[in-house]
């Protein structure tokens, strides 16, 4: 039985995948140089015809997220879709939430973020969205909107000093219809969504050519059912 009592405990699911990092630990660890970034969308890959199994990928990376393959004896890690990507689709793990969770997109640098792209506008200018682990100094580039219910002590340990202000502009997101809109495009569409607009209460996203590839409410309309279709506690 435990001591704290229930109205004290916590609990969330991290979903963690390969951060892609622009310096990535497990490309610098590589003794068979067997690792690298495609030019293309800066993924990370493990090239496992050269790869011999020396695991020392699996060490470097602090995220865990190189694993070695006991039945093929080498190591193995996220693609990041990178075809899909390249194709100009999010990634599989995006389009598959259903709960809408998740973002592919490409980031800019801070000094050229440009805000009408959805990610520079949730990492550089709302600030809502932080990195995992980011003393580290591998700028990763998987980010989180930290979770609201976790003690700010805890979340400031994974995702730094940033937490306060991104739980505050969470929680206000209510009013903020720039940050309403940029959220209520998770998932969607498969597209990778290049800029976004917030007019008249409708999100608009567009792809690199500046076709509108899909429009969301912020709010759902509220339909009433007519009489004759009510049902009764019986179901009738």
């Amino acid at each position: 039985i435990p001591d704290t009592p229930h109205s004290m405990m916590w609990m969330f699911y991290l979903q963690r995948i390969c951060n892609h990092c622009t310096y990535p630990a497990c490309l610098a660890a590589c003794p068979r140089q067997a690792i690298y970034k495609r030019q293309e969308a800066g993924i990370v890959l493990i090239d496992e015809e050269r790869c011999r199994g020396y695991q020392e990928c699996v060490q470097a990376c602090p995220y865990k997220k190189s694993m070695f393959n006991l039945e093929t004896r080498v190591s193995e890690k996220c693609i990041g879709c990178y075809p899909k990507v390249e194709a100009g689709f999010q990634t599989q793990c995006t389009t598959v939430c259903i709960g809408k969770l998740r973002l592919t997109d490409f980031v800019s640098t801070p000094e050229t973020a440009d805000p009408n792209n959805p990610a520079d506008f949730l990492v550089h200018d709302k600030k809502v969205a932080l990195p995992l682990y980011p003393q580290l100094g591998l700028e990763p580039n998987v980010y989180y909107i930290p979770p609201i219910h976790v003690p700010v002590e805890f979340s400031t340990q994974l995702f730094g000093p940033g937490v306060e202000q991104a739980i505050e502009t969470y929680k206000n997101a209510k009013d903020d219809p720039e940050l309403l809109g940029a959220l209520m495009l998770f998932g969607a569409t498969e597209r990778i969504i290049h800029r976004f607009e917030v007019k008249k209460g409708i999100a608009r996203a567009f792809d690199r050519s500046g076709k509108e590839l899909v429009a969301v409410p912020l709010r759902e309309p509220t339909i009433v059912r007519p009489a004759e279709f009510e049902t009764d506690v019986n179901g009738t």
